[in-house]
């Protein structure tokens, strides 16, 4: 059963949200401006319900979050008019890096899946559960689109992973899982062997272990369903996600 505190209230009719007030918030240590709909931005984050309805002194003057990546608050914003994130690569670059604002060096095909996790902790963090969950079931998709197809985690955002999320995170297991059932040395480039000194301590050894439970089973054998992964709102939905991913 959902948490009915994390319910949020009535969905906003679009075509009057758009006619309705404008709430500014400047992102990132530049400041970056983003001009968005109140009773959008309202409806789905209850920080920002609670910024905007007057508990705030400084929202009369927006608010400031000078910490957050614009890349993340990027696909915030595209998720609140679209409530969608797509998974494919040049999508969510082109979301992320409107116009290409941002160097490919910074936002590349191996940091999206970072990108994702990094924009499901910002969903948590403005308490709008369903991004919480959208992006980091979107991250697992990623690694585990169909059954039976899968890919390992590449190490920069396995150190990501480990530095930045609790203990126990669903998003590191399915690292170590992939890591044992998917990987072989032929996988890694030059980019990827400079990073095997500093992967940390506690994924080799959840890899090391894991290993040795699958001794009696063939790696092939094991099957890793997406579904086992993902954050559910609820036992229904988690039901109709594994119907959808076992199709």
């Amino acid at each position: 059963m959902a948490d009915k505190s994390q319910v949020p209230p009535v969905a906003p009719v679009y075509g009057a949200a758009a006619q309705g007030e404008i709430v500014t918030i400047f992102i990132g240590p530049e400041k970056k401006r983003y001009n968005i709909h109140k009773d959008i931005i309202c409806h789905h984050s209850e920080y920002f319900r609670t910024a905007f309805n007057g508990r705030w002194k400084e929202s009369d003057e927006g608010v400031t979050l000078e910490d957050v990546e614009v890349d993340v608050f990027n696909v915030f914003a595209h998720w609140l008019y679209a409530q969608e994130i797509p998974s494919d690569w040049e999508s969510l670059y082109d979301i992320a890096a409107p116009g290409h604002t941002l160097k490919k060096s910074v936002l590349n095909e191996w940091s999206i899946g970072e990108l994702l996790l990094r924009a499901s902790v910002f969903g948590d963090r403005v308490l709008a559960p369903v991004l919480h969950r959208l992006a980091h079931n979107t991250f697992v998709d990623r690694y585990v689109p169909a059954p039976g197809e899968y890919c390992s985690v590449n190490y920069a955002t396995v150190i990501w992973i480990y530095d930045n999320l609790p203990k126990g995170h669903m998003a590191m297991r399915l690292a170590v899982e992939l890591q044992c059932i998917v990987w072989n040395t032929k996988d890694d480039d030059e980019e990827e062997e400079l990073l095997w000194s500093k992967l940390p301590h506690e994924f080799l050894l959840a890899v090391m272990f894991r290993n040795n439970a699958l001794k009696e089973q063939k790696c092939s054998d094991v099957e890793v369903k997406a579904c086992y992964y993902h954050l559910h709102a609820s036992e229904e939905e988690k039901k109709a996600c594994k119907q959808k991913k076992q199709k």
